[in-house]
């Protein structure tokens, strides 16, 4: 069976509807944790196979950034340097006591039908 990677995340609400209409220019940064900017993930537009779109509050849209295939995808920790020699990195797999990350599951065949019928939808707004 095929697979297709994705980033979870979190974009400001403009920025997610943008991007998932297909209209957004530069580097994708995707938070990992609601209303922090501590640590995300950097996607360049070229590498995103399509994006779909979960719930907004406090500004932020929940998205599920599907990548093509070899995509390249940065990393990136912001804070003073001292601390991030001493602070873990909060991964979702690694830390047990975190509430579980809630994704769409969908065939691999079937994520470019789900991302034209939002973008269909966001078009019409």
């Amino acid at each position: 069976m095929p697979e297709v990677n994705a980033v979870l995340g979190y974009l400001p609400d403009d920025q997610a509807k943008a991007l998932a209409a297909g209209k957004y220019n530069g580097p994708v940064e995707v938070r990992s944790d609601a209303g922090s900017d501590a640590v995300h993930v950097r996607i360049d537009p070229q590498d995103i196979a399509g994006v779909l779109l979960g719930a907004s509050k406090k500004g932020e849209t929940g998205v599920q950034v599907f990548l093509n295939d070899k995509a390249h995808v940065e990393t990136v920790t912001r804070g003073l340097a001292e601390e991030l020699r001493l602070r873990p990195i909060k991964d979702p797999v690694l830390w047990p006591y975190r509430p579980p990350v809630v994704g769409i599951y969908a065939h691999p065949n079937w994520i470019k039908q789900l991302v034209e019928l939002q973008r269909a939808e966001l078009l019409k707004k």
